[in-house]
Formats: C-alpha cells, structure tokens, sequence
C-alpha cells in the first residue's frame, strides 16, 4: 500500500494558514519514489512533516492532543497494490475530529458522524471513541484493527536525516535481542537489529547485498557485522585488515549503511515500507551521491517500498527521472505541487529544451513551460 494523493489544510482561515494542494487545486499524487524538491521555505520538509503526522494518526500512535495544529484537514487516497483505493477524510478543529471517512471505491467503510462501521456482513458496528482520537485505528474485542492494511501503513514509516545521523553513536545493549518486536528490531534508530533480523532470515543473500551495495558505492568492504564496543553493540564493517565500527565511520557511510539495511531487509521480506529522507544525498561526494540514487531506483521500483526524499542538491536532481518529481512553488500560504500526475504535458515538454533536470525547477518551467522560454527572449 502506497499513499497515492493528498491535499491538506491547518489552521484554516486563520492568518498563519497553509496547505498542500496540486497544480490547478488537484492533489498532490505520489508514487512508490518521489523526489521532492522547492526553493528555499516552499514546504519540503513540512510535507514530511505532514506525512510523517498521517502516519501517527493512522497507526494510533499518537492522537489530536500531539497534532501540530489543533484545526487540520487531511484529504488522502491509499492504493493497494491490486489498484484497490482507499480514500480518507480526516477534519478536526480544536483537537476534536469533526468528519472522519472511509471509503474503498465509493462504498463506505467508516463514516464517523453517522456512526458507520459495517462488518464483513454488512451488519454495522456499534463503537465509541474519544473525540481526540482517530477511529480508522480502532481495535476489536480480539484487538485485531478493523483497517489492519491501514494501520500497517501507518506502523510501517521510517524516518532519516541524511545530513545528521544521531543514530550513529547510538549502541544498542543487548544484541541478542530477537523477541519478535518488529517495532524495535526494524526501526531505523536501530540498524544493528534490523541488521541481524535481515541475517537470521535470509542470511548469505542478504549480507551479500549490503556488500555489493557498498562496494558500489565506493565502500571497498568485504565483511559486515554487529560486535561490542563501547559498552553497547553497533555495526562494524571488514576494510581490507581492519575493523571499523559505526561509531567511527563517516556520516555518509553510515547512512549509507544502514539505508542500505533497510532497502535490503524490506526487498527480500516483501514487506510494506514506507521511507521519508530529508536532504538525501548530504555526506555524500558527487560521484556517490548519483550511485545512491541509482540504487535507491533499483530497489524500490515496482516494490512494496514508498519512498519520499528532499533535496536542495543538484548532482541528485539529475540523477532522479523528472517522472519520480514532485516540484513545491510556493504560493502565499500555499505549497502547491506539480508532478507527472498533474502536470504531464509540462513535464513532457521538457524533455525537448535540451536543459538538465536541475533547470526544470531553477527556471520555473515546471510552472509555466515554454512559457518561461518565451519570456526569456523577450
């Protein structure tokens, strides 16, 4: 499951208003990679932000009362990977939902206000819930989620900062520490378990994947492991006759590193994931930072894998088809988004000028097209 489309609004009405929203009041449409990129302040890692919130509500982790805003409204649409759509309506002002829908291709699965929740009969279910709580994560009597794929969704975010990896000097204290508790062993703030999981499951395959990933990259490895160190454990790589933990390794072969764990536990397992990175590419040098992106296509293309990236670098730009593009211009109080969704003649068009993919955004072409060229000359 992917989030496919969104629009969304806070504090509407007010003066500190902002939303998301399309090209021409479309939505904002998302495949499994997505390359956002803007100008300075044009909402970026908001959107992040944004995503990263939807994910909280969805799953239950978290409720309005840790909201950024407490009026917002989230328009999104889910798809499957049977092309099955999910649309959701989320509204509420004053930390209290005022609308919350369901639907999957127009038939209703949750209407909020006229208290609808049908099981598999189609019999409805009675239930109650907090008005500072979602109930698309409510639970049966056998705590089972009445929208397992929803709440998975939501369960299944993973967040990096590429430019800063504080996860770096981070040591886990037990490495033996296999319990079954998919929310510690696959979080990113703690590679070393997703590391060992992926080695307990699919052992030779995966660790010869994160090999050839590095190498690739320029990482000349032969080994990888997790041992003790500092009182903790943490990963270590095999350079030629030396050992060199992550405490020691440069921000942008950890990160390196332990992206690469994650796209390679989540390929072999099938799993549903869902990635945000802000300012991917940083702590990378030219040649590697294209390498990266080369790799990140490869294994999230045609996967289970969603993808959302921001960057401000140019090397990374165009390294990414303008096909995996959302561009942000800023309008007023609105982050308004251009993709090959909403805006494909414009983003067909210009392949013709002969430009880089860096250009597309420097020269507003993604705004107006062969208009900006026409401007130009005059």
């Amino acid at each position: 499951m992917i989030l496919s489309a969104l629009k969304y609004t806070r504090h509407a009405g007010e003066p500190r208003e902002w939303s998301i929203e399309g090209n021409g009041g479309d939505y904002a449409y998302f495949g499994n990679i997505n390359l956002l990129v803007g100008k300075n302040a044009s909402g970026k890692s908001r959107t992040l932000n944004v995503i990263r919130e939807i994910a909280g509500l969805l799953s239950g982790r978290m409720d309005l009362k840790s909201a950024v805003s407490p009026s917002e409204l989230f328009e999104l649409t889910f798809t499957e990977s049977n092309n099955d759509s999910y649309k959701y309506t989320l509204a509420f002002k004053g930390r209290v939902v005022t609308d919350e829908v369901l639907t999957l291709d127009n038939k209703v699965l949750l209407d909020r206000v006229k208290k609808i929740l049908p099981d598999s009969r189609g019999e409805n279910i009675p239930f109650e819930v907090a008005g500072f709580q979602t109930a698309i994560a409510l639970h049966d009597a056998r705590g089972k989620p009445y929208f397992g794929n929803l709440v998975s969704w939501g369960e299944s975010l993973k967040n990096y900062l590429f430019a800063d990896s504080p996860e770096k000097n981070r040591l886990v204290k037990d490495c033996i520490r296999m319990d079954g508790d998919d929310h510690d062993t696959d979080d990113p703030d703690v590679p070393a378990y997703t590391f060992l999981k992926g080695r307990e499951l699919f052992g030779e395959a995966f660790i010869s994947e994160l090999i050839a990933g590095m190498q690739y990259l320029g990482y000349f490895i032969s080994g990888i492991d997790v041992q003790e160190t500092r009182g903790g454990f943490g990963l270590f790589v095999e350079e030629g006759e030396y050992t060199v933990s992550q405490c020691e390794m440069s921000q942008g072969m950890f990160r390196a590193l332990s992206l690469l764990v994650m796209l390679g536990y989540a390929r072999l397992s099938g799993a549903s994931l869902c990635l945000l990175i802000d300012d991917m590419g940083e702590g990378l040098d030219f040649e590697n930072s294209k390498k990266m992106m080369d790799l990140v296509i490869k294994k999230v293309n045609k996967s289970n894998i969603q993808f959302f990236m921001t960057t401000n670098d140019r090397h990374a730009m165009n390294r990414i088809p303008l096909r995996y593009w959302s561009v942000i211009g800023r309008e007023s109080n609105r982050s308004i988004f251009y993709d090959y969704t909403n805006s494909k003649e414009t983003f067909d068009d210009f392949k013709y000028t002969g430009l880089n993919n860096f250009d597309f955004l420097a020269t507003d072409f993604f705004k107006k097209g062969f208009g900006v060229m026409d401007e130009d000359k005059g």
